[in-house]
């Protein structure tokens, strides 16, 4: 993967300005991930490039798509020679605040994982039932989780979504 050319103004404000909060319900978190290197970001989509939290020995870098609309954040996982280990797609609800400077996204549970060979997984959807039973997420939240999760199978199985985010980061990268 090339390296990325930051932009260093994005929506006409300095990107180390923009704040980005993960909020987890399993376990029960909210992780100031504002380090994360914003490559891109507009009223659909934000582009992220990234290092794990914590040190890892199954990945080593990684760059986000994040569809803030639709919904779900599609993130390239790399090892340390930046060839991909796998495609990982977070099922997400996006919060804004009034400035447009501080994001949420809140996990919505279900993921995809992509392999290489184009195997695709369905995972979490245990957690999904586990926090509806004890009440950590509403109703509501589920349904738009599933809903989220079943609009991202369609575009992983029509090969339109890895084709279009490989494009994103394309643009995005020398």
């Amino acid at each position: 993967m090339p390296e990325c050319i930051p932009n260093k103004k994005v929506m006409g404000y300095l990107m180390d300005k923009i704040k980005i909060f993960r909020v987890r319900f399993i376990p029960m978190e909210e992780v100031d991930i504002s380090k994360d290197e914003i490559m891109f970001l507009d009223e659909d989509i934000m582009v992220t490039r990234w290092d794990p939290i914590n040190p890892r020995m199954d990945f080593a870098k990684g760059y986000s798509c994040i569809y803030l609309k639709k919904g779900y954040k599609i993130s390239k996982i790399m090892n340390k020679d930046k060839e991909l280990k796998f495609w990982y797609c977070d099922v997400i609800q996006t919060e804004t605040d009034e400035t447009g400077k501080t994001y949420r996204l809140i996990d919505l549970l279900l993921d995809v994982k992509i392999m290489p060979d184009g195997q695709v997984l369905v995972l979490d959807m245990d957690e999904l039932a586990f926090a509806m039973e004890n009440q950590l997420i509403t109703q509501d939240q589920a349904i738009q989780s599933l809903r989220q999760c079943n609009s991202l199978l369609e575009q992983v199985y029509s090969h339109r979504l890895i084709e279009e985010v490989e494009s994103i980061f394309n643009r995005l990268c020398k």
